[in-house]
């Protein structure tokens, strides 16, 4: 295969099971512009990045301040089910979404700019001030690239969080046939094309001021490293780091110990 072919597979995602919703949402559509998100080459990668794709969107009423739940690669606003009743008993107004490619969206390539995208198109729509952001996996960093595009929002909850893109990359030319120096090639290759390193990293630090972050995180996490978590914590001002035992990647989703840990960090 070709880089270029190899990318291109790497950019489908998977789909997995998701748990119907506890309380039905509001369903409605966006459908996302040209220029999706400001600094990628969507007038050569339309469909990775979004461009002009209609996106599902859900809606829960509340009367307090708005939530967003962004979802991970391969994940859908469902995945939040358990989240839903926590929140909306606690007054909460919660948005969510299923980003290009996943869940009801349209689409067949995805990526972390098109996620931010639809986040960034669903807050513009609402038009409220947004108290909170909770971003699982790749959402942590669709929600950083959303906040350097300048999404207002007071604070930030990410859930076994990706930093580095690029080793997934790395480790899809290795599982092809690719050598070492030919995977790092890959990498080199994407981040020519795409004029960036899809690093959380490199979007914090086009943060003018990030807003306040929890991270929760398993030390045991088989499919993002604990390190990850830790590396944002680092460079994020003043971030807290929470390490939850025994949930692994996905299962922290449906981790009440999670969900209420965050309702407090959430309440101030």
């Amino acid at each position: 295969m070709t880089f270029s072919e190899l990318v291109r597979l790497w950019l489908v995602p998977p789909t997995f099971p998701a748990p119907s919703f506890p309380i039905a949402p509001r369903e409605f559509t966006l459908t996302l512009g040209a220029v999706p998100l400001e600094g990628f080459p969507a007038e050569r990668y339309p469909e990775v990045l979004g461009a002009h794709k209609t996106v599902a969107c859900y809606e829960w009423p509340g009367d307090g301040p708005t939530l967003v739940l962004a979802h991970g690669w391969g994940g859908c606003a469902a995945q939040f089910a358990g989240w839903i009743k926590p929140l909306t008993q606690a007054g909460y107004h919660v948005l969510s979404y299923d980003a290009p490619a996943h869940g009801a969206s349209e689409g067949t390539l995805a990526s972390a700019p098109a996620n931010a995208a639809t986040l960034k198109a669903l807050i513009e729509w609402q038009g409220k001030p947004v108290h909170g952001i909770i971003g699982h996996s790749l959402g942590a960093i669709a929600t950083t690239l959303a906040l350097a595009a300048g999404v207002p929002v007071t604070q930030a909850i990410f859930l076994a969080p990706i930093c580095y893109v690029s080793d997934g990359l790395k480790n899809h030319g290795l599982r092809h046939g690719l050598t070492d120096s030919e995977a790092d090639g890959l990498v080199a290759y994407f981040q020519a094309e795409f004029s960036t390193d899809l690093s959380l990293l490199t979007a914090l630090a086009r943060v003018s001021s990030p807003p306040p972050l929890t991270l929760f995180h398993d030390r045991a996490d088989e499919s993002v490293p604990f390190a990850e978590a830790e590396t944002i914590a680092a460079h994020w001002p003043g971030a807290q780091l929470v390490e939850v035992p025994r949930v692994g990647h996905t299962r922290i989703l449906l981790a009440r110990g999670v969900i209420q840990q965050a309702l407090s960090v959430l309440a101030g």
